[in-house]
């Protein structure tokens, strides 16, 4: 073997060696922001359990089974807050419910991730109906 082969050799021995490393380096990246983004998703839905959860015990309708929107935002308002996660509510009377939508920012360059859930007194169980004579 001459000294031009051996050293061909190691240069593509050399250029193999980062391309692969280079590789593996994206592919931990990847499963790195895959985990992240499960433990995000995770945080939403606990944060909504945690929402349905306080809305279910709690005396937040008139007497027509509707909702009170300043007893329900002052009842979410409750819950601790978790810092880059927004919480916006939706009212619509004239369903008897509103939207609650929680978003927390994704990456960068990537849009927000948001969890959107419609709640309705009876579907909290809060509307009881009398007994009937």
């Amino acid at each position: 073997m001459t000294l031009t082969e051996v050293m061909l050799s190691a240069v593509i021995l050399a250029i193999s060696s980062q391309v692969s490393l280079q590789s593996w380096s994206r592919s931990t990246g990847s499963a790195q922001r895959a985990v992240e983004l499960d433990q995000q998703l995770q945080g939403l839905e606990q944060r909504l359990l945690a929402s349905r959860r306080v809305l279910a015990t709690a005396p937040l309708t008139d007497g027509h089974c509707r909702f009170s929107p300043d007893a329900v935002s002052h009842r979410l308002d409750q819950l601790p807050r978790q810092r880059p996660l927004t919480q916006h509510l939706e009212f619509a009377p004239e369903f008897d419910g509103f939207w609650l939508t929680l978003s927390l920012p994704a990456f960068v360059g990537d849009p927000p991730l948001q969890r959107r859930q419609w709640f309705t007194p009876a579907g909290l169980g809060l509307c009881v109906e009398e007994a009937m004579p």
